[in-house]
C-alpha cells in the first residue's frame, strides 16, 4: 500500500482557550485555599463556606460549558487503518504496563496518508510484537487524527490486512498530540494563583485582619480567684 501527499492537519488552535483556563484554575486554586485556611484560623464561617463553594461551583461550570464539547467528540466514528511503525522508544520498565512513544505512518484507504507520534501504554510481554517497520492496526478519530491509537486486538479481517500490507514511509514531521503553551502556561496558572489570593485578602480583609476578641465570662459566674505569688524571704 503506497501512501500518498499527507494531508497539513493540524491540532486545533486552542492555545488562548487552555492559556485562559490555566489562568483561571489558577485564580480559583489560590482564592479557596487562602479563604478556607483563613476562614479556619480566624473562625470566620462565610470564608470557610466560600473556600469549600468556590472550587465546587467552578468544576461545576467547567463541566456544563464543555458537556457539548465532549458530547461532538464522543459523537464521531473512529476510522480504522493500517499503520507501520517507524520508530518507537520504551520509557520505564518497573511496571507490567510501560509507556511507548510510538512514530507511525498511517496509510487510510480512502484519505491521503499522513505521520503521527503519539504514546500508548504496552503490556511488556507484548513488546516484543512491535518492531520497526511492522505494521499495525490503528483507529483514529477523522477530526483529531492525532488522537491515533493502536488496535491490540484487531479483528481476523484486519489482521490478515496487517500481513499482507506494505506501507512507505511518509515524510515530514509527525503531527503531536501536546497541550500547547509550555512554560507560559505554567506562569499564567502561577498568576492566577497569586491574583486570587491577593483578591480574597482583599476582599475579606476586615474579617482577616480583625482580631478575635476574648471570650467573656458569663454574667453570675464569679471569676476564678487569682492565687497570690509567693513572697521571697529578706536574708
Amino acid at each position: 500500500m503506497n501512501s500518498s501527499t499527507p494531508t497539513a492537519y493540524r491540532p486545533e488552535t486552542r492555545t488562548a482557550t487552555n492559556l485562559s483556563l490555566g489562568f483561571l484554575t489558577g485564580a480559583v486554586i489560590g482564592a479557596s485555599l487562602t479563604a478556607f485556611i483563613g476562614g479556619c484560623v480566624v473562625e470566620r464561617t462565610p470564608l470557610i463556606v466560600t473556600g469549600l463553594a468556590l472550587p465546587a461551583a467552578y468544576g461545576l461550570l467547567f463541566l456544563l460549558a464543555t458537556l457539548p464539547h465532549r458530547a461532538r467528540e464522543a459523537a464521531v466514528v473512529p476510522r480504522t487503518a493500517l499503520a507501520a511503525i517507524e520508530s518507537l522508544e520504551a520509557f520505564g520498565g518497573e511496571a507490567s504496563d510501560v509507556p511507548v512513544r510510538f512514530e507511525l505512518s498511517v496509510a487510510p484507504d480512502d484519505t491521503p496518508a499522513f505521520r503521527v507520534e503519539i504514546r500508548q501504554d504496552v503490556n511488556l510481554v507484548e513488546l516484543p510484537d512491535y518492531r520497526r517497520r511492522g505494521i499495525v492496526v490503528v483507529e483514529y478519530p477523522p477530526d483529531r487524527p492525532w488522537k491515533t491509537r493502536i488496535v491490540k486486538r484487531p479483528t481476523p479481517e484486519w489482521e490478515d490486512r496487517a500481513a499482507l500490507a506494505q506501507i512507505d514511509s511518509v515524510p515530514g514531521p509527525a503531527m503531536k498530540d501536546e497541550t500547547p503553551g509550555g512554560c507560559l502556561s505554567g506562569l499564567l496558572t502561577l498568576l492566577g494563583l497569586l491574583l486570587g489570593t491577593a483578591a480574597v485578602l482583599l476582599l475579606f480583609r476586615a474579617d482577616l485582619l480583625t482580631p478575635t476578641t476574648p471570650r467573656a465570662t458569663p454574667p453570675g459566674r464569679p471569676s476564678p480567684p487569682r492565687r497570690p505569688l509567693p513572697r521571697r524571704r529578706s536574708p
